[in-house]
């Protein structure tokens, strides 16, 4: 059977290739940026392990303020699932200090909840930055921004913060409540204003939008964007479900995540992927094994051997993923630009439909 290997193919950039060519360079750390990027991209496609994970997702919280339609988490809340937490300070100094020596390049602060939520969150940027961490972020909805919590991001040294900016005006206002569109866009407006007044190139503002939130308005929401964020990306819809029948799956399909990161929940636990929001099969904790004993271990390795052999689907995250989905490409047009896209054939949703 042909491999069938993708790589960030959910994600499809609206911003012209120049405006993303700065994005990449405003990054800094060149050479060892694109060592990773060599590795994300090609290390999965030979099924070669490195000695180190060179990305690491960190769940600082696990908990949000919003219900979401389109979210997994939403989905849990509904069904009384408990998975509630902040990564003690603790903890994460203890997972950065192992990183210093290896070579990873990135952490991201994000997972199944709000980062922002999480107190400690600025001491944990001013931690890894200090520490010699060469790209730290996250991703939040940006609804508890505020000007003391955004200028302390800016100050610890945060690399790029991605705004889940779905819609606009009042498509925006029902799927991210109780967030408001003006005002968010205030907030967002705010961290490139304290950036520039303090003569920073960073944090990077990244947006991205749902594609089915801004279907037919492309344009105007890129336009929204203009110098106010360095990227602009658009999102293929897809389903969140728990439940494996909602599901249609390539079953060629090789997930890369195995080779390329490791997620770690906010109490240590090791979970499959990103995409394991319940947790279904844990790889170890990082509380009892280091990092690089997990990523070598017997339980991650079983991982990849069934990857390789199109055994993916016997594990229950992969079959509750959407990652692996039949999808379609299709064209959108932006400032005359043709864009390619893709979206899920059966798996796509319509969020401005959900409730």
């Amino acid at each position: 059977m042909k491999k069938n290997i993708k790589i960030n193919h959910d994600y499809f950039v609206l911003t012209d290739k120049w405006q993303n060519l700065r994005y990449f360079f405003r990054q800094g750390y060149i050479l060892p940026h694109l060592i990773d990027r060599l590795k994300w991209f090609y290390y999965p496609k030979l099924f070669i392990v490195s000695t180190f994970p060179t990305h690491l997702e960190l769940e600082t919280s696990s908990v949000c303020q919003m219900r979401c339609p389109m979210c997994k988490t939403t989905e849990m809340i509904k069904k009384g699932i408990d998975f509630f937490g902040f990564m003690d300070l603790g903890l994460f100094k203890k997972i950065i200090d192992e990183c210093v020596n290896e070579p990873l390049f990135s952490i991201k602060l994000s997972w199944r909840g709000e980062p922002l939520l999480n107190p400690r969150i600025i001491e944990m940027i001013s931690y890894a930055k200090k520490k010699g961490i060469k790209n730290v972020a996250f991703l939040t909805n940006g609804e508890r921004l505020n000007s003391e919590l955004t200028e302390g991001l800016v100050n610890a040294g945060l690399d790029w913060i991605s705004i889940s900016f779905d819609g606009l005006q009042e498509v925006y206002n029902k799927i991210r409540k109780p967030a408001k569109f003006d005002e968010t866009l205030e907030k967002i407006k705010y961290i490139k204003q304290y950036r520039e007044r303090q003569k920073r190139k960073k944090p990077l503002i990244r947006i991205q939008s749902l594609h089915s939130a801004i279907r037919g308005k492309e344009e105007e929401f890129l336009k929204l964007w203009g110098g106010i964020a360095d990227r602009v990306n658009l999102i293929a819809d897809q389903k969140r479900s728990l439940v494996p029948q909602d599901y249609r799956h390539s079953p060629s399909y090789i997930c890369p995540s195995p080779w390329q990161r490791m997620c770690i929940a906010w109490n240590g636990k090791v979970a499959q992927c990103y995409g394991d929001y319940l947790m279904a099969n844990i790889l170890g904790d990082v509380t009892v094994k280091s990092i690089k004993e997990i990523w070598h271990d017997r339980p991650f390795m079983q991982l990849r051997e069934l990857m390789r052999n199109d055994k993916r689907l016997s594990t229950q995250p992969c079959r509750t993923c959407s990652d692996g989905g039949i999808t379609e490409e299709e064209t959108v047009v932006v400032g005359g630009r043709k864009i390619k896209v893709l979206h899920y054939v059966d798996q796509s949703i319509d969020v401005r439909n959900l409730k």
